[in-house]
């Protein structure tokens, strides 16, 4: 009952007060971010982390979690629902979805201005040649900063949209799709690219942009074919009775 009342349904309107707590969570956590308030709380989770390095199938696992999240993953998992048929529509709300939220970080990362964490992650294996974690921009002029987290937010937003179809039919399959920001946050904590914080408001604004660009677009509404599409099926149908 308590978490209906605080997210009532999956999709909710752009005017509901669970959206506006998310924009405010988002605008003070970044003023918090901007003032160097949270580094203490930052270092200390950090530090934790850097702990942990050393085991090689921890090391694994991680990094294999972490490729998942790739930008570049993410778009071919994209491109593939968006040919699917019955899938086409969150497809299309997908790739829209994280072209906005790369546009967003890759701005936002320099005008906040925090610097990536210094620690750097020596993998206790080998990796195969060429093989790179990749940087959570790949813009130049925003690529050293980290707040916020571009690969959690577009990890979130993966989670939110297709969420949405599984909950038609599983709630329980609707709940476990949020494992994977979460474990993709601790994989980018853990590989020492990103500060809670960091993690924090990626969630936050995935979040903030699918709700928005899914009430626009229409994620609860059927997909419909174009009015071109229509009218020559109804030509067809009208020259078959003829």
């Amino acid at each position: 009952m308590l978490s209906m009342n605080l997210w009532p349904t999956w999709l909710i309107d752009t005017r509901s007060i669970q959206l506006i707590m998310l924009v405010v969570i988002f605008i003070v956590l970044t003023v918090v971010v901007g003032l160097h308030l949270t580094m203490s709380l930052d270092d200390l989770v950090m530090i934790y982390f850097r702990s942990l390095q050393g085991n090689t199938y921890l090391d694994t696992v991680m990094i294999t979690v972490t490729s998942l999240a790739d930008v570049f993953t993410m778009v071919i998992i994209a491109a593939v629902l968006t040919i699917i048929r019955s899938t086409r529509k969150i497809g299309m709300i997908f790739l829209i979805i994280i072209v906005v939220i790369a546009i967003l970080v890759m701005y936002t990362k320099p005008l906040i201005g925090r610097s990536a964490p210094p620690y750097k992650f020596s993998p206790s294996l080998k990796l195969p040649n060429h093989f790179t974690i990749e940087d959570d921009s790949i813009i130049p002029f925003a690529r050293n900063f980290s707040y916020p987290s571009n690969h959690i937010a577009i990890a979130t937003a993966f989670a939110f949209i297709l969420g949405f179809r599984l909950n038609r039919n599983s709630h329980l399959a609707g709940l476990l799709i949020w494992f994977f920001p979460v474990a993709v946050a601790l994989t980018k904590l853990y590989l020492m690219q990103h500060y809670l914080t960091d993690a924090i408001s990626g969630f936050v604004l995935g979040l903030i942009v699918s709700v928005v660009l899914s009430n626009i677009m229409g994620l609860d509404k059927p997909f419909l074919m174009s009015r071109f599409k229509g009218k020559e099926d109804t030509t067809t149908e009208a020259e078959k009775i003829d």
